[in-house]
């Protein structure tokens, strides 16, 4: 399909956020882009403000990224200039901004409102899940990232002993999920075929740091601990869900996680989330918001965990869950979670986007 404006769309396909938008695709995301002028000393947002808006700068354009994170007065954090995104984060979720934006440099810039990209969530608009998917790989570098600075990664090699396997779940297993709760039924049926039950009647080790991925996980009952190198990062609730970062970028497991006594857990193999991940349905789609949602929710809580000058690393507090997926109704092509086999992208590249959450980070710590 043709574009109206040819400069915005090469400018569009330039950038790391919008590389899964195919040519198909490419108008619906146009549709977002609002040109604005930067001027300096504007400020774009400030901390603990809610996410209203991304920026993707142009010519000219540089902001500063501030915050006070503990600190009696703003630290300067990051720098963004042309073609960097700033506030994506605003696109999964209104959570507040974790610092403050203000432009240095005056120059142009493109504006994308968070309530319209919500708009094409909520009409199930395919560029938004391939953004939204986009979103969810740059996440997990970035809490890998951010998780080798609260605590450098251990070097034991330790491999846990593999959990038994369990039945697919009934409905009311899924129902105990409050994300699952609110799905059609058909929805249910089908996503129990790729589900098993984990039931842990102690203390448990799930996998540890350094592992391959066999899959993610969805707590839904007890308490998982996530640890590195002896230090608690996390500790996750039930309706929250873990080791999906290595399932999406085909890494090691960055953390370990222990459930602290009986739980019910429920699996869903590496495969068959990669298969749901790049599928192009709407059940599909609820999955990509709901994972962008919890690794936002994770990466913030991580965040507060940042040693900064003059602050030592914080204490893990325990996640919040992410309790509804977007609504809608039942379609047929729900039922190819059954059966059908899906193609899966293999090489999506993890690209560093600039958020307020954003801390300075090595290049090479990204390969």
């Amino acid at each position: 399909m043709s574009s109206a404006n040819p400069a915005l769309a090469q400018f569009i396909r330039s950038i790391p956020l919008f590389s899964l938008v195919d040519d198909a695709d490419l108008n619906a995301v146009l549709r977002l882009f609002r040109p604005v002028d930067l001027v300096a000393g504007d400020v774009l947002f400030a901390e603990g403000d809610p996410g209203k808006a991304m920026w993707v700068l142009g010519e000219g354009a540089e902001v500063s990224v501030a915050t006070t994170a503990g600190q009696n007065r703003p630290v300067v954090v990051a720098y963004a200039r042309k073609s960097d995104v700033l506030g994506e984060m605003a696109l999964v979720d209104e959570g507040p901004r974790s610092g403050t934006a203000i432009v240095t440099q005056s120059g142009t810039a493109h504006q994308i409102d968070a309530d319209e990209f919500y708009a094409m969530r909520s009409t199930f608009v395919p560029a938004a899940f391939k953004v939204l998917r986009k979103i969810c790989v740059d996440l997990c570098g970035r809490l890998r990232n951010t998780n080798e600075r609260i605590v450098p990664s251990g070097h034991a090699a330790v491999e846990t002993p593999a959990l038994p396997s369990g039945p697919r779940p009934e409905t009311v297993t899924l129902d105990r999920y409050p994300a699952f709760r609110g799905l059609p039924a058909v929805v249910k049926f089908a996503l129990a075929q790729k589900l098993e039950v984990v039931h842990l009647e102690e203390m448990t080790p799930i996998f540890a740091e350094g592992e391959k991925a066999d899959g993610a996980y969805f707590i839904v009952e007890g308490e998982v601990s996530v640890g590195r190198n002896g230090k608690t990062l996390a500790n996750l609730p039930s309706g929250t869900m873990f080791g999906v970062v290595a399932c999406i970028d085909a890494g090691v497991r960055s953390a370990s996680c222990v459930a602290t006594g009986p739980a019910l857990l429920l699996k869903m193999s590496d495969r068959d989330f990669d298969q749901l991940f790049a599928a192009g349905h709407r059940f599909a789609f609820q999955m990509v918001d709901l994972l962008a949602r919890q690794l936002v929710q994770h990466l913030r809580e991580a965040n507060q965990m940042l040693p900064l000058p003059g602050r030592q690393s914080g204490v893990a507090k325990v996640s919040k869950p992410v309790e509804k997926m977007l609504p809608t109704q039942p379609s047929p092509a729900d039922l190819d979670l059954i059966s059908t086999e899906l193609e899966v992208d293999t090489a999506m590249p993890i690209e560093m986007e600039l958020d307020l959450g954003d801390f300075p980070v090595e290049p090479e710590a990204l390969s």
